[in-house]
């Protein structure tokens, strides 16, 4: 029969200690920020009134903190350890994302519960999806992201288009992913929607 040297069980126990240690990371929640900023692109300039509304997605879950759940964070595998949570809704986020896009361009764009009958220029974001999984592995993370919305722009009351964004995108990171990169890649996915979005809606508005 042989005997492990002291050395090897040494390393074993060394071994089993980081590996309990990534899995006791994996199982606690995680909660990022929602931010946004001016994207590093002119939209060009303009003037007049916007309104914009929205209908919150009633996928969209909280838990008894009031905490919104964005995703989840699995093994490498897909199983479930825990959850991304953020503190606030990502309708609202995407909302004052565009207002700012807007008011940026020139507009002096303002959000209401609802569009005004026969508002001259409105835009109403519905079918919102906002999510970020994260499955971590032994020596890397990958991540799974996507923000997709309509955006239905009202001209004189009247909806005249319908506009279907969607900005998603996998990565993959050494070791594993940060609070930080989780917020980053949020923040890049939204301002690449609002590049998107905007230049279409003002297009239609210069038309009319």
């Amino acid at each position: 029969m042989t005997t492990a040297s002291p050395l090897s069980r040494s390393v074993l126990a060394g071994c089993l200690l980081a590996l309990s240690l990534l899995s006791g990371c994996a199982t606690v929640d995680q909660n990022i920020a929602l931010t946004y900023t001016h994207v590093d692109r002119s939209f060009g300039s303009h003037s007049g009134n916007i309104v914009v509304t929205r209908a919150e997605s009633l996928a969209q879950k909280r838990n008894d903190r009031g905490e919104w759940l964005l995703g989840s964070l699995n093994t490498a595998q897909g199983v479930h350890q825990a959850n991304i949570l953020t503190n606030r809704i990502p309708g609202e986020w995407i909302t004052e994302a565009l207002l700012l896009e807007l008011k940026k361009s020139g507009f002096n764009a303002a959000y209401r519960s609802a569009l005004p009958d026969r508002v001259p220029v409105g835009v109403a974001i519905t079918d919102i999806k906002a999510f970020l999984n994260v499955n971590k592995g032994a020596v890397s993370d990958d991540t799974r992201h996507e923000i997709q919305f309509n955006a239905h722009v009202f001209i004189d009351g009247s909806r005249v288009k319908i506009f279907t964004v969607a900005s998603r995108d996998n990565r993959t990171f050494g070791l594993s992913v940060s609070r930080e990169d989780m917020e980053r890649i949020m923040l890049q996915s939204l301002q690449e929607a609002m590049q998107q979005i905007v230049p279409d809606i003002i297009s239609l508005i210069e038309k009319k």
